[in-house]
Parts: C-alpha cells; structure tokens; sequence
C-alpha cells in the first residue's frame, strides 16, 4: 500500500469482491482499523456491493437465450486438435528438424566432395 491512511479505490474494491492476497488484505484491514473514516468508507463499499449482489442475483441466474447459446458456440475456438495451423506448425517444426538431422548425418561426405 502506498502510506497510511490512503487506501486507494481499487483496494477497496478487491476487499470488497475478496480478491486481495492474505498479506495484503491483512494490511489493508489493518490501516481501515487505524481510520475510522476510511473504515465507514470502507463499509459502505461493502454495504453497496452486497445491494448491488442481492439486485441482480435473480437476473445473473437466468439461462441464457437460445440464439445468445448458439452465437456463443458457433464463435467459440476450435479445439487445438482440430485447428490445421497447430498441424502445419508441427509439421514444419518436424520437418525441419529432419532436414537438419539429415545434413548432420551426410556431412562428412559432403565435406569429401566439396573439397573442405
């Protein structure tokens, strides 16, 4: 945290969704202790985030539409088994290493007819 006393709006905001790490949530529990005013502020985040939970929780459960599930699966990646660049990569990548094996393994002729 940056000093005592001044708590930004973002870790109010991780406090309130609980998204801090220990550590840190400890020491911002901490300063709230030592500010009563940050502390009230504090509440009010939390107060407002659990109207806002409770206001919208009948709509978060709703299923999605039929065309909304459709669209969403029609536009979801393909799998990387099924994705022909993630083949051509390999395939590149295997090629190319049997190329390289091969010019390792013809070199000492190669070298005896080129003279070097």
């Amino acid at each position: 945290m940056s000093e005592p006393g001044q708590i930004p709006d973002r870790m109010f905001n991780a406090l309130v969704d609980e998204r801090l790490s220990p550590r840190v949530e400890r020491e911002t529990r901490l300063a709230l202790e030592a500010d009563p005013q940050t502390s009230e502020r504090a509440a009010a985040w939390q107060r407002q985030s659990e109207a806002l939970h409770a206001a919208l929780a009948p709509i978060a459960r709703e299923s999605l539409p039929l065309s909304m599930m459709l669209k969403l699966r029609n536009n979801a990646p393909p799998e990387w088994h099924r994705d022909p660049t993630f083949w051509l990569y390999l395939a590149t990548f295997a090629a190319g290493i049997a190329v390289g094996l091969a010019i390792d393994f013809a070199w000492p002729t190669v070298r005896i007819y080129i003279g070097v």
